[in-house]
């Protein structure tokens, strides 16, 4: 279960919230930042940080994805 929580299901939740706190916010950097504090917590807690390569792949995951953002909302 959780294999499948790590590997589906966050990335998307990742990716969605990511856009909307673009959306909302207008600053790029804000939204990873929230992710990464919130994630670094979630796992020095829940699993005593075994798991911390996950906090940095989905703190880079939504730089991406907030970048894109940033050049797309740029363009037009």
């Amino acid at each position: 279960m959780q294999g499948i929580l790590v590997v589906l299901m966050l990335p998307g939740i990742i990716f969605i919230f990511s856009i909307v706190g673009f959306l909302l916010l207008k600053k790029w950097y804000v939204t990873p930042i929230i992710i990464f504090i919130i994630l670094s917590l979630l796992a020095t807690t829940i699993v005593k940080g075994t798991l911390f390569i996950y906090v940095i792949f989905f703190t880079a995951l939504s730089i991406v994805v907030s970048l894109v953002m940033k050049l797309n909302i740029h363009k037009k």
